[in-house]
């Protein structure tokens, strides 16, 4: 009740009260003026700022990118202290991702901090707004979700590299890659869309890239063999998906009737169909030596199941590489059902306070690898693939034991789903590859426009 009253003397229109709440009035002006300082001290210039949009959006902080090729994390930062931030420094390799995304749930909205996973990237209260913020009208910083980020990351091209992102607009992932090169090398930005690609020239031009050139194209009608692509040492595959990890939408969801999930059924099939062909296509390119495809999906069947059907039209030429050396601080895999899972990055929306996500690291089998294969201390493609991509187990045949009684039950190998690991156990190693399929490269199917 003293709540209920407390909020309708600061937010409402009670001139007079009876009882409680008569008492309580004689000390309204001091409870406005403890609001009135608290909201200066937290740089609140309005009270609706209190007030998410939802009561779980308070735990999605915001993150914003600080675009390197026009200023430096230190001068974004030298920016905002002077307009009353804080920033509260913690030493990285003496805390934990757990700890950090700790502190990530309780901050104060002047608060913000360097992330702990994203290089030049800041995370700031969920209520503090920076779109018309002088720093985002200049291109210096980007608003991009950290879960968006990770792909660019991964990929990791060095300066002076040829790169296709192959599904390019709105633009935020292919500037961030022109970033990482430092504007040194070729970024081919290619998107089917003529309007999304248009916008997405003006949108790499205001964040200052010179290395990229927009290409209104279908990716999978690009040749692998046009000398003007074929060069391409690295692609990012972040095809159209169904946006399942999306935080907005997860609050939006509703409960679904039985039409709708089978609708949602068929539409996930679609586009599964859809980014395994644009996957194997980017493995078709010949002189490619990593590809990342990544979703802002949750749903296993465009995540593992797309990279698992990729790898297997592939035999000995690409493996999923463990995201963990590239980023050895993220805590979070795929599903260990599938084998390329544990190698696979995943983000989950209550667990990493940012969009759910998913990214698979591909590069090109080596000289190394058959190496490492040969020695021992990597299981070749072909035993991998034994192992663990094995249509469906029959069950054992029952053996008589030595005294001639009838084998256990437990003795029945335990069937397992099309597509999974014969056991959940399996630690995807350097050599893992799978069967190459009776088409090959050559017998993926072309996309329907």
């Amino acid at each position: 009740m003293a709540y209920v009253i407390a909020f309708d003397m600061l937010f409402g229109e009670m001139r007079e009260a009876r009882g409680v709440a008569r008492m309580m009035f004689k000390f309204s002006a001091r409870l406005k003026e403890s609001l009135a300082k608290y909201l200066a001290d937290n740089n609140v210039k309005d009270i609706t700022q209190l007030k998410p949009e939802t009561p779980k959006s308070a735990i999605y902080p915001r993150y914003v990118r600080v675009n390197t090729l026009k200023a430096t994390t230190e001068e974004v930062i030298k920016v905002l202290e002077a307009e009353r931030f804080k920033l509260e420094e913690y030493e990285a390799g003496e805390i934990s991702q757990k700890t950090f995304l700790k502190k990530l749930r309780s901050f104060r909205p002047t608060t913000f901090f360097r992330d702990y996973h994203v290089p030049d990237m800041l995370v700031f209260h969920p209520t503090v707004m920076f779109h018309g913020h002088h720093l985002e009208k200049s291109g210096k910083v980007v608003l991009q979700d950290k879960a968006s980020c990770l792909p660019s990351l991964l990929l990791n091209p060095p300066p002076g590299s040829t790169v296709i992102d192959a599904c390019a607009a709105p633009g935020m992932k292919t500037s961030h890659l022109a970033a990482l090169m430092e504007n040194d090398g070729k970024i081919f930005a290619v998107d089917i869309h003529p309007e999304r690609c248009k916008t997405m020239e003006g949108l790499l031009k205001h964040f200052g890239t010179t290395c990229t050139e927009a290409v209104n194209l279908d990716f999978v009608q690009i040749s692998a063999d046009d000398e003007r692509y074929s060069e391409a040492t690295h692609i990012l595959v972040d095809p159209t998906c169904s946006g399942s990890g999306v935080t907005n939408k997860l609050r939006n969801s509703k409960k679904k009737n039985r039409k709708t999930a089978e609708a949602d059924k068929q539409r996930l099939q679609k586009l599964k169909g859809l980014q395994a062909t644009l996957l194997k296509h980017a493995m078709s390119f010949p002189k490619v030596e990593r590809i990342v495809y990544s979703t802002c999906s949750l749903n296993m069947e465009e995540d593992e199941e797309v990279v698992q059907e990729a790898i297997k039209a592939f035999a000995s030429t690409f493996v999923v590489r463990p995201y963990s050396k590239v980023l050895p601080r993220w805590k979070g895999s795929g599903k260990p059902r599938y084998a390329v899972g544990p190698n696979c990055l995943r983000s989950f929306p209550e667990k990493h306070r940012t969009n759910g996500f998913f990214v698979a690291v591909i590069e090109r089998f080596t000289s190394a690898d058959a190496e490492a294969a040969q020695n021992g201390s990597a299981e070749a493609p072909e035993d991998a693939l034994a192992a663990n991509l094995t249509e469906d187990v029959e069950k054992e045949k029952p053996t008589p034991s030595a005294n001639g009684e009838k084998p256990s039950s437990g003795s029945k190998k335990k069937r397992k789903r099309k597509g999974e690991v014969a056991t959940e156990h399996w630690s995807a190693g350097p050599g893992f590859q799978a069967e190459e399929s009776a088409g090959g490269s050559a017998g993926k199917k072309k996309r329907n426009n």
